[in-house]
């Protein structure tokens, strides 16, 4: 760059001195060249007057422009500035056209979103399927159920209604009508019934047993305690405690109280759908523990058992009589129940449910010792069943009374051993021969957990001792 400046330096220098006066300083200028001589003279014409030569008219001298010549000579120089490479121009993505409708309900949404769906109350719930409820009437007995069918097809326990016989079925309006047990199934205690309607009826939807999860709200309907309730359904609530097995039938363990008249009755979710069929609870010191059969049992056995289909608990399917000819008496036997054992005056039967013992019956004579009344029999009966259950985990004595007809003594206790699965609730039922000195003990026990739906089968079992 330097060596360029001074290059334009010399240059503009040169220019200077071109345009200046060649005269020296202080010196003479050159003499001008000699001038020729000619070889002959011209012949002077006389008189002549002399033309004079024109003077040539003088060409003006250009007064150079210097600050022009400067800067055309440097701008020769200096070579001019690199021209920068030119950034491309981006391709501009086109815009789509904005779809108005999509747009307005865009920010319509944005600034007013859909409100949460309020989830409808317990007693809207259960107003809207009153209409499928049913109380069904046995002699001595009842329970609940409810509508699956709008042909007349209701949904029931099987130990609500007896094997082979008809009923009688009132719906939410008090109506009756006569109804048929079309299947029973023991094993799962669930049964069908079969009325005949004039017009259709409205059915309770049936849930779907995968979406059940412990913590659920549920709500159980029956008509527990007609003689005591009347005729009205009562209403329940609560959660899912569990979900359990046993043997091969999935049950729902809910806190929603249920009591005798409950069972058959629907458990619902808080869609209004049944989950379950109400069937058990516990009785004793034990609240809040009751369970329902699941809806999966109801689904998978509906169309077999509405096709008269009979599942009995036990093999044989029948009636038949124990006879104990040591001690005179016998004992009618349910065709649930088993004889599991027998000791010259003593017999012992079982009732086996899924596998497990879930009830025992025992019959037993015993001698009375002369001078001692059937008073002094019961009550050394009921302190030595006391001193017993200082052994147990659980003992409370329930009641112990004298009864008239016919003449005999009966302790209830609730009690749970440390080697016993189930707590269970016994019903001692003391009387004396009226020929001899003895005195017949009938004891049945029951877990709490089956108590109500066995307690039917239980009373059924009639013990007759010829010795009365």
């Amino acid at each position: 760059m330097i060596a360029k400046w001074r290059t334009a330096a010399a240059l503009v220098a040169a220019v200077i001195l071109m345009t200046l006066p060649l005269t020296g300083c202080g010196g003479s200028a050159p003499p001008p060249p000699a001038a020729s001589i000619p070889t002959a003279q011209p012949t002077i014409t006389p008189n002549a007057t002399a033309t004079p030569s024109p003077t040539p008219t003088p060409i003006p001298t250009a007064t150079p422009n210097l600050a022009a010549t400067v800067a055309a000579i440097i701008a020769t120089a200096i070579p001019p500035p690199p021209t920068a490479t030119p950034i491309p121009t981006a391709t501009p993505i086109p815009t789509a056209t904005p779809d108005i409708p999509a747009t307005v309900s865009a920010e319509l949404t944005r600034v007013a979103p859909t409100p949460t769906p309020i989830p409808p109350t317990v007693s809207e719930i259960v107003q809207g399927v009153a209409a499928g409820l049913a109380r069904i009437v046995v002699p001595g007995a009842g329970g609940s159920g409810f509508v699956v069918d709008a042909d007349g097809l209701i949904v029931t326990n099987a130990h609500v209604v007896p094997p082979q016989r008809s009923v009688t079925v009132y719906l939410h309006d008090d109506t009756g009508y006569t109804g048929t047990v079309l299947g029973r199934d023991e094993t799962l205690d669930l049964a069908v019934v079969k009325i005949y309607p004039d017009h259709p009826l409205e059915p309770i939807p049936l849930g779907d047993p995968a979406s059940v999860s412990t913590g659920d709200e549920v709500i159980a309907l029956g008509f527990p305690l007609g003689d005591e309730l009347g005729s009205d359904y009562t209403v329940t609530t609560g959660v899912v405690s569990s979900q359990r097995t046993y043997g091969a039938v999935e049950h729902i363990q809910t806190d929603a109280a249920t009591n005798p008249g409950n069972s058959g009755g629907p458990l619902l979710n808080r869609n209004g759908e049944v989950i379950g069929v109400n069937t058990s609870s516990y009785y004793g010191e034990y609240d809040g523990i009751s369970f329902a059969l699941s809806v999966s049992a109801v689904q998978e056995n509906l169309d077999a058992l509405a096709a008269g289909n009979d599942v009995l608990a036990s093999t044989g399917g029948e009636w038949w009589t124990y006879e104990n000819t040591n001690c005179n008496y016998s004992v009618k036997v349910h065709p649930n129940w088993t004889l599991a054992s027998e000791d010259f005056c003593e017999s012992h039967f079982e009732r086996y449910l899924w596998g497990a013992v879930v009830a025992t019956r025992t019959i037993g004579v015993y001698d009375q010792e002369p001078g001692t009344t059937l008073t002094d029999f019961a009550q050394s009966w009921r302190n030595d069943t006391i001193n017993l259950a200082l052994d147990w985990v659980t003992f409370r004595l329930l009641s112990f009374e004298h009864q008239q007809s016919p003449d005999r003594y009966v302790l209830r206790y609730y009690w749970r051993d440390v080697d016993e699965n189930c707590p269970s609730i016994d019903i001692d039922s003391i009387w004396e021969s009226l020929r001899y000195y003895n005195v017949m003990v009938v004891n049945s026990s029951v877990c709490a957990l089956w108590a109500r739906s066995i307690a039917d089968e239980i009373n059924e079992m009639r013990v007759t001792w010829r010795d009365r």
